[in-house]
């Protein structure tokens, strides 16, 4: 994909609503990539944008691992993306921090809003990109895992951090390894994926899952 960007933007799906973003139903079948921009209002009330998360491995229509920055995303969709998210909190006039959500054709560069939430504002404003936040260490991947004993309750996250992609998803597998407690179904299939050639090569959503199944 080149620099030239095209914009598809469903109307009607940016409003301002609290909690956190839902996981939808998942991304279509294709080249279909799922990508989130966090924006919080800094001091002098200009919207800032962090660095694309991807929810990158779906099961049953429920985000296993969200990874920041987007493994292989150009950086003139990203900066796209990133100036689109602005743009609605902006209009919106969000006070506090909020998210936007994309779909994104990997083949023609063409990407959709989902929809756009608001937080109420609590505290100061995440230091994701500066140099004490969570991806000071450049790379990012949080897993989530369901409560295999209630799985009405809301699923545990884990969040694994790295000075490069790969530092970051073997630091995941340990931990996962790692962790107390019977070996879950989710834990078992994130152990497997994380250490496949082909999501370590930076495959993900439905490109992933034509190669892994």
């Amino acid at each position: 994909m080149g620099a030239n960007v095209s914009t598809a933007m469903s109307s009607g799906t940016a409003r301002r609503r609290r909690g956190p973003p839902t996981d939808h139903a998942g991304p279509a079948a294709g080249g279909e990539r799922r990508l989130d921009i966090h924006v919080y209002d800094a001091a002098d009330g200009r919207p800032v944008t962090g660095r694309a998360w991807e929810r990158c491995v779906w099961r049953d229509a429920r985000v296993l691992i969200a990874e920041c920055p987007a493994p292989h995303l150009p950086v003139s969709i990203e900066n796209a993306l990133r100036a689109i998210a602005a743009r609605i909190a902006r209009d919106l006039q969000w006070e506090g921090l909020g998210t936007v959500s994309f779909a994104l054709d990997d083949r023609s560069g063409v990407f959709r809003v989902l929809g756009a939430q608001a937080v109420p504002r609590s505290g100061s404003a995440p230091a994701e990109d500066g140099p004490a936040g969570p991806l000071a260490a450049a790379h990012a991947l949080e897993l989530r895992i369901d409560n295999q004993a209630d799985r009405r309750l809301p699923p545990m996250r884990m969040l694994v951090c790295g000075a490069t992609r790969g530092e970051a998803l073997r630091r995941a597998h340990r931990a996962l390894s790692e962790m107390p407690g019977p070996a879950v179904v989710d834990r078992a299939f994130l152990m497997n994926l994380i250490a496949s050639r082909a999501f370590c090569s930076g495959l993900t959503g439905t490109r992933l899952d034509r190669v892994v199944g």
